[in-house]
């Protein structure tokens, strides 16, 4: 009797209290991820974070995004925002509509969002290379001719970083219509 209910005890273990202790495990990790992403949304918009983390609340229901990964785009784009000049107004609506436009054009090319996620980062870095993979073909002649069409007479080499991101998410954002 002893041993079969170690033996029992044993499978009991393996196969209910491991598991148990694993979900907690993972539980733990996802709300301190989560708690990390939500620090660093307070930290990139300041008083503009709680209308982010209002946007964000039914991003899976909007753009198929699960909340955590729909703050953790709009941070990483908001910090790259603010640290070039964007005010956390400007920062906080460019991040949401890149948030939104990752998802459709992840939907759309029928890519990873990180994928699509790591293009639009181009917007900031002025890197293009990822952006053509996705059909967006940005070069300082497109640039040019673009704030010029919209009637920005300023020449690029004239404009601050914050400028020229915001022409850059511009262009990007007509380029993109069909998405």
């Amino acid at each position: 009797i002893g041993s079969k209910m170690k033996d029992v005890g044993g499978k009991m273990t393996a196969g209910l209290t491991l598991p148990i202790v694993a979900a907690a495990g993972v539980s733990i990790k996802a709300f301190s991820d989560l708690n990390e992403t939500l620090n660093k949304v307070d930290v990139s918009f300041g008083e503009q974070s709680a209308t982010v983390k209002a946007w964000a609340k039914d991003s899976i229901k909007s753009m198929g995004l699960a909340q955590q990964s729909a703050l953790d785009a709009t941070a990483l784009f908001g910090d790259m925002g603010t640290g070039m000049g964007q005010t956390q107004v400007e920062a906080s609506k460019m991040s949401m509509g890149l948030t939104q436009l990752g998802a459709d054009m992840a939907s759309f090319k029928n890519v990873s969002f990180e994928r699509a996620q790591t293009a639009l980062a181009g917007i900031y870095t002025g890197e293009t290379e990822a952006l053509k993979g996705l059909g967006v073909v940005m070069t300082q002649t497109n640039l040019e001719e673009f704030a010029r069409a919209k009637g920005i007479n300023k020449s690029m080499s004239e404009m601050s970083q914050a400028e020229l991101v915001q022409l850059r998410y511009a262009y990007v954002m007509d380029k993109t219509k069909n998405a």
